[in-house]
């Protein structure tokens, strides 16, 4: 079955050479060709696997823009302030979020929000 929760805690910087990097907490399984859904708005999906999909809840505002334009990103994987993993994500554009939720495990985005809840 799919997991499908709220990263709340993370961070988008830019590198250098304009870059994105996405900080979140380090998971357990290794990434298989991840990939940011984003729609240029308030928040992304980041499908970690097939069986991982996270919420990335409110991205900033003034890095909205960058993130649509990337055509990738660095996500670093951190536990407290050690690096455990960092790999590319590709970038997939789409017009409007909530994507199609059965291509992602989902079948709508209030099925989404009630199991990211915590009890």
């Amino acid at each position: 079955m799919s997991s499908f929760v709220t990263e709340k805690e993370f961070v988008i910087a830019e590198g250098s050479e304009g870059e994105l990097y996405i900080y979140i907490k380090a998971k357990h399984d290794a990434p298989q060709h991840p990939v940011i859904i984003y729609d240029g708005k308030d928040h992304a999906v980041f499908v970690r696997n097939s069986e991982q999909k996270i919420i990335l809840d409110y991205i900033n505002p003034q890095v909205r823009e960058k993130l649509r334009k990337a055509p990738m990103v660095v996500m670093v994987e951190t536990i407290l302030e050690n690096i455990k993993d960092c790999y590319i994500a590709e970038v997939q554009k789409v017009d409007n979020l909530p994507v199609d939720w059965q291509k992602i495990g989902l079948t709508t985005w209030e099925e989404a929000s009630i199991n990211a809840r915590p009890e």
